[in-house]
This record gives structure tokens, C-alpha cells and sequence, in this order.
């Protein structure tokens, strides 16, 4: 890490916001989180702010303890009793260190006007830009000053094509390989292995096709693995965290990419539910925002993404006035999810397809309520 985020810089960035644009922020100071971004947010320091007189602890924070002070500028942020305060802060340190920038303005309006902060000055629109992609912005800007972040999981083009995954000599390419036998008496014993593995000599890639194949194995009904997606949580807190986080990402691709590392065109959907529940989960934000990455190139053909803000989601609902009331189409953003469906196709992957010609409000319920849906 650079000089310039050590020592007297308690945080990589220091945030300035009206509580008006709350919603948005949080899913700012979220993604940085993911990023191995060290945020000053106030909800992330509640207990550090209990009891102390805010007024001094603020200046502090946002006169001495950040590298930069982002400020998202709004009709309510130039208002606010604290924001003015926590602008005048960051102000007298921009002024001290008048040779770099400092104030990193975000503006949801441009025809807002900050005292002190020049029409000169270079500033970022939140027009039409999402959170996870001005978090992004940031990410870039600490690197452009040499701020050290954790990497981004660069898994190698042969583990995200793990088709092209090298099968050299060794216990993990033995288990491996008897995962990818599609042989349940080969792959049980192969699962029971691979936590008996001395998860410091592996590398990242390993870990991460590991988790691709214990999804796989479980979506194809072995019972060990579908054993350990229904326990997720308890099985990754088994592992040491950088471990657990590669074998998450790998279950995570699973779902969405084939062995050529090509988004499926329908999703391994069958424990999805099971990968969701630990999108809140903090300690696994990363993964959440890993797979988030992944799928952004792809979103147009997702109905959702795996997002550390989970999605709320608005379905168009067709019925037939019957006794009881029959659906008859069920859209989301404009895409019909009731299709019919050949006796002979395996329906064994469902994810946002309802496989009935005809059906009750009361199934429809069920159906996404159910274990291998998520809505």
C-alpha cells in the first residue's frame, strides 16, 4: 500500500452525502466495500461514533483521516447543517494540500452550486450511472494514486474455460477428475476429499474449478454435494475465508457459464437459491460482487443479477376469470416466463421458466416460493 493510504489515513475514502440520497450511497459504500475499498460510511461506524462529540470527530475525519472525500451533491446536500460542515472540512484540507486533488465531486444535479467548490473543478454526473459503476470510478482513482487494492480474483482463461483446465499429476486433478465423471460412486468419495485438502497449497484457479464441479455434482443429484449447497454456510465457515470466497466464485460461475466459459443459455438454476441467501452475508460481498462483474456484460439477458443489494423485481400477471382464476402469462420486464414445455425435456433446470401450460394463482405461489426459484 502507498505511503499516501497509510499512517495518519484511516480510510481510502471518506463519504459525503445528504441522508435524502442515502439509497444510493449505501450501494456506493457496499461495492467499495467488496473492493477491499476502506470507507468511511457512517452506518459502517456506529459504535466508533456512540458517545462521541460528532462535531470534532468529523472535522477530523474529513480533514485528516481520508485520501479522498467523495461528496454527492444534491438540492439537499448544499442545506444540511453536517454536509456544509463536513464540506468545510474537506475544504481546509484541499486547500492545504493545494498541489493534489482531494474533493472528488459526484453531482446528481449539475445546476447545484457548492460554496467554495469552482465550476473549474473536475466533477463526475450520477446521470444514468449506477452505483456499482461510480464505485468502479473510485476503485480506478485510488489506483491512479497508487493505493494498493486487494486484486479482483484473476482467475486464469482455462479456469473460467475449465474444459481447458490443465489435468496434471496430483490429488486435486484425481478429484477433479472424478468430479467431472458424471459417476455418483466416483464423485461422492471425490467430494468427502476435498475438505481434507491443504487448502494453502492450492492456488486460486484450483479452488475455483473445485467449486465449479461441487455445483455441478450437486445439481446432477449427488448427494453429498447437494448436502453441502443445502449447508453453504456452515461448509464454507470450515475453510480459511480467501479459500472459502474461490470456492464460492467457483459454484457462482458454475450457474452461469459453460465449460467453454460461455454464459449458458439456461442457467444451472437448481441451487441458486442456496448461492443467494449470502448475498447480505458481509464476509461474502466479494463473491456477490465477483459474479455481479461477470454477468454485468450479460444483463440484458438475465432477469436479474446477483447484486449486494438484492433486486426488487415487478411481474406483469395475465388471469383467466375462472373458478379458480387460471395464469395465463407472467412477464418480467417485458419477458414471458410461462412457456409451454415438452413431456421429454428435463426439466431439471427451471430458473425462470414456469414449465405449466395452465395453473393457479395458488401454484404460481408455490412455484416461486419454492427451493429452486428465486424471485
Amino acid at each position: 500500500m502507498s505511503n499516501s493510504s497509510s499512517g495518519k489515513h484511516k480510510y481510502h475514502v471518506a463519504l459525503s452525502f445528504a441522508g435524502e440520497d442515502r439509497n444510493y450511497v449505501e450501494k456506493v459504500a457496499a461495492q467499495l466495500t467488496a473492493d477491499g475499498v476502506s470507507v468511511f460510511y457512517d452506518k459502517y461506524e456506529e459504535v466508533e461514533l456512540w458517545g462521541k462529540d460528532l462535531y470534532t470527530h468529523l472535522k477530523e475525519v474529513y480533514e485528516k483521516r481520508a485520501v479522498f472525500t467523495v461528496m454527492f451533491i444534491s438540492e439537499h446536500y448544499q442545506n444540511k447543517l453536517w454536509t456544509n460542515h463536513e464540506r468545510k472540512a474537506a475544504q481546509a484540507r484541499a486547500f492545504e494540500d493545494s498541489d493534489k486533488e482531494y474533493i472528488l465531486p459526484a453531482f446528481f444535479d449539475k445546476a447545484i452550486e457548492v460554496p467554495g467548490l469552482t465550476k473549474t473543478t473536475g466533477h463526475i454526473s450520477l446521470a444514468n450511472r449506477s452505483p456499482e459503476q461510480f464505485a468502479n470510478l473510485i476503485v480506478k482513482k485510488l489506483s491512479a494514486a497508487g493505493i494498493d487494492l486487494p486484486k479482483q480474483f484473476p482467475y486464469g482463461d482455462n479456469a473460467k474455460a475449465d474444459v481447458d483446465f490443465p489435468m496434471r499429476k496430483g490429488a486435486v486433478t484425481k478429484i477433479i477428475s472424478d468430479l467431472k465423471s458424471y459417476t455418483w460412486p466416483r464423485q461422492e468419495p471425490a467430494i468427502k476429499a476435498i475438505f481434507d485438502l491443504d487448502w494453502s497449497a492450492l492456488t486460486p484457479d484450483q479452488i475455483f474449478v473445485l467449486g465449479r464441479n461441487i455445483y455441478q455434482c450437486a445439481d446432477g443429484g449427488e448427494n453429498r454435494a447437494k448436502g453441502i449447497l443445502h449447508d453453504l454456510r456452515r461448509q464454507l465457515a470450515k475453510l480459511p475465508d480467501d479459500a472459502a470466497l474461490h470456492l464460492l466464485n467457483g459454484m457462482f460461475f458454475e450457474v452461469y457459464f459453460n465449460a467453454q466459459g460461455e454464459l449458458r443459455p439456461r442457467q444451472k438454476g437448481r441451487f441458486l437459491n442456496e448461492l443467494l441467501e449470502l448475498q447480505t452475508i458481509k464476509k461474502f460481498a466479494p463473491s456477490i460482487s465477483f459474479i455481479h462483474r461477470a454477468l454485468l456484460p450479460y444483463k440484458e439477458q438475465l432477469p436479474f443479477l446477483p447484486s449486494l443489494e438484492p433486486d426488487l423485481l415487478k411481474f406483469t400477471l395475465l388471469v383467466k376469470r375462472t373458478d379458480p382464476p387460471l395464469v395465463k402469462s407472467l412477464k418480467l420486464d417485458g419477458r414471458e416466463l410461462l412457456l409451454k414445455v415438452d413431456n421429454t425435456e428435463d426439466l431439471s433446470d427451471r430458473l425462470w421458466k414456469l414449465s405449466f401450460v395452465n395453473f393457479t394463482i395458488a401454484q404460481l405461489k408455490h412455484e416461486i416460493a419454492g427451493v429452486e426459484h428465486s424471485a
